[in-house]
């Protein structure tokens, strides 16, 4: 395997969620954008495609679209073009933000392009894309809706000490069942 299909494949497992049930994705291939697209799919249990809306933790989004802008996350990232998304990830991963929330940052900055591509009919702004890349996370914690979270690395050593917490308090209850 090449150095360049490495970092490819790097890429991909970052874009890619894990699956609820890894026996309905067994066989696809990530870097197959149709199998791909059943990844992300598969990754977002909770979406009912068939729905134009649906409310997530008190927000309103239509799933379609939501699964369409992680595939074209997922599609940049595969490609690494433009370079500064994979860039832009691992700097907001450095910060201590989750895998999830990175793919949604990314596509917040990718969802003004869209919307200028398809309502206003203007081409692709390479320019603007990376301008909006660049501005992450202030940008996205500006708009986060109920304001600006803890600073990164501490809601995430919060979270995962919740989990470990959690965990801990599993294992006794099995132990106790034996």
């Amino acid at each position: 395997m090449s150095d360049s299909e490495t970092a490819r494949d790097r890429r991909l497992a970052f874009a890619i969620p894990a699956t609820p049930d890894e026996a309905d994705t067994e066989g696809l291939d990530p870097a197959d954008p149709d199998d791909r697209a059943l990844l992300i799919h598969a990754a977002h249990p909770e979406l009912d495609t068939d729905l134009e809306t649906v409310v997530i933790d008190g927000r309103e989004l239509n799933p379609q679209l939501h699964l369409t802008v992680h595939e074209i996350v997922a599609a940049q990232l595969a490609d690494d073009d433009p370079p500064e998304v994979w860039a832009t990830a691992q700097r907001l991963r450095q910060l201590g933000y989750g895998r999830h929330e990175i793919l949604h940052m990314l596509g917040a900055a990718l969802t003004p392009q869209l919307w200028a591509a398809l309502h206003d009919q203007r081409e692709y702004d390479l320019d603007e894309h990376r301008a909006a890349l660049a501005a992450l996370p202030d940008s996205w914690e500006r708009a986060r809706p109920g304001g600006p979270a803890p600073p990164a690395a501490r809601a995430t050593h919060a979270a995962d000490a919740k989990r470990r917490r959690k965990a801990e308090r599993a294992a006794r209850r099995r132990s106790r069942r034996r």
